[in-house]
């Protein structure tokens, strides 16, 4: 009898916490531009940090640094 109340607790926890909304992930974006022109530019980006040969702990920077550059911002908000 226990383990079928416990059972059911976890059970219900797990579909509590399914339904839960959360914020959405900040990512890249440029108003007007498509999913898939973000990757390949993100692509581009990383293709251009690789070939700078810069030490690892610039990487981000310069990355960040491309996206900005190209006009994205990082956010979890929608641009309009």
């Amino acid at each position: 009898m226990k383990i079928g109340i416990f059972t059911g607790i976890i059970a219900s926890m797990l579909v509590m916490s399914g339904c839960s909304t959360s914020a959405p992930k900040p990512t890249w974006k440029k108003v007007g531009i498509s999913q898939y022109d973000t990757h390949n530019t993100i692509q581009k980006c990383h293709y251009q940090v690789g070939i700078a040969k810069v030490k690892s702990d610039r990487e981000e920077s310069l990355f960040n640094s491309c996206m900005e550059a190209e006009g994205y911002r990082y956010t979890s908000k929608k641009l309009s």
